[in-house]
């Protein structure tokens, strides 16, 4: 073989070997991003507690205009009928979607991080096993429905081994005494913190009754019935001492994607609406599972 043809031989060689390294570094490429794709998708599912015959994808990965390090993606639930942009990070490890996550953690104990539990109203011992957050409004009657089932079949059958805290949410937009009921309850609580669980169960149980109008009035009649000194109170709601703290369990509430209630978090886990009871009791049984 001549040197010329040898040559010619030796540079299609490097050049098939050139393009087989750029195959195989475009193959790992997309395997990567495969593998992150899977990752959020997954950490969607779970951290928003998404059921299984709730189909997820992601549209293709572009660089995101603005953020060099970034990919930006659409999530879409149910093939695109609800979408909502993303950003994930080049090398994998975080997911903005709305606020920042990190991908490859367990989301309920992201979620746990950032629920304040000190001094916080509610039901059970603090060292229990299982802790449910639920964000509500006094004026919502599925939130009256959940109180029942929380106050009659819940609290009874676990016990000491779940804590229920009560984090206010109301929905001001549309509720006209929601924000007072807010404020009464975090009153109630300060005065006599023993009286949240039956003042909020007479709420629940005369929601029907109560307007606009007759709020501040029939707030102080229950309070009064479960042990709570009227003028106390009266004078706590008429100058909204509680405000501040209903505004940062709102706050709160909407960084953790709260947008409707009764939302509650058992460990983490975000449960929307008001499931089956057995369907609740199961989620309960696994958190109860997953802390021994």
């Amino acid at each position: 073989m001549t040197r010329k043809r040898w040559g010619r031989w030796l540079a299609a060689g490097i050049l098939l070997l050139l393009s087989a390294a750029i195959v195989a570094a475009q193959a790992r490429k997309a395997a990567g991003l495969e593998a992150v794709r899977d990752e959020v998708l997954r950490y969607v599912r779970q951290r928003f507690s998404i059921p299984a015959n709730v189909t997820l994808s992601l549209a293709p990965f572009r660089d995101a205009e603005g953020l060099p390090e970034f990919y930006q993606t659409t999530v879409l639930v149910n093939g695109g009928k609800s979408q909502q942009v993303a950003y994930v990070s080049k090398d994998g490890k975080y997911l903005i979607f709305g606020n920042i996550y990190q991908l490859g953690s367990d989301p309920r104990l992201a979620v746990e991080r950032q629920i304040d539990l000190r001094d916080q109203a509610g039901v059970g011992p603090a060292n229990a096993p299982v802790t449910i957050v639920e964000y509500s409004d006094l004026e919502c009657p599925m939130c009256a429905r959940m109180h029942e089932f929380l106050a009659k079949q819940l609290i009874p059958k676990y016990g000491n081994k779940i804590r229920v805290v009560f984090k206010e949410f109301p929905l001001v937009q549309i509720h006209q005494w929601a924000l007072s009921g807010a404020i009464a309850d975090q009153c109630v609580f300060e005065i006599n913190p023993s009286a949240v669980l039956p003042f909020r169960t007479l709420v629940f149980e005369n929601q029907g009754l109560v307007n606009a109008t007759n709020a501040r009035s029939l707030l102080l009649d229950f309070a009064q019935r479960v042990g709570v000194e009227r003028l106390k109170l009266a004078t706590c709601m008429d100058s909204k001492a509680t405000l501040p703290r209903v505004e940062a369990s709102m706050r709160e509430g909407q960084r953790l994607g709260v947008n409707s209630t009764p939302t509650l978090f058992v460990n983490g886990q975000m449960v929307v609406g008001l499931p089956p009871p057995a369907q609740f009791d199961a989620i309960v049984d696994h958190a109860l599972a997953a802390a021994r």
